[in-house]
């Protein structure tokens, strides 16, 4: 889901656009951390060399990133999701004093 039309969604709370925010980070530093650690593995051993690898290691990458956000299998999404909610309801108690 595009993190722009789930900032505008009106029909979400902000704790659920919180969720969407931190799963779509997840996912980003899951392609971040694959992309290096599938370099070695997808090079010039899978029969592929050039344009066609960077390809086929670019899909695999962007897969299973958006896998591990979804799924939140590090753990990053919703340590973050429990962050923020938790930020979210204290600044505005810290307002009123």
């Amino acid at each position: 889901m595009d993190l722009a039309r789930v900032a505008s969604n009106s029909s979400l709370s902000e704790s659920e656009k919180l969720l969407v925010a931190a799963k779509h980070f997840e996912a980003l530093l899951a392609r971040q951390i694959l992309g290096d650690a599938y370099k070695p593995l997808l090079g010039d051993g899978a029969g592929m060399s050039g344009v066609s690898s960077q390809i086929y290691h670019d899909m695999i990458v962007n897969q299973l990133g958006d896998a591990i956000g979804k799924s939140g299998a590090f753990g990053i999404a919703s340590a973050m999701h429990s962050q923020l909610v938790m930020e979210q309801t204290v600044k505005p108690a810290e307002k009123d004093k």
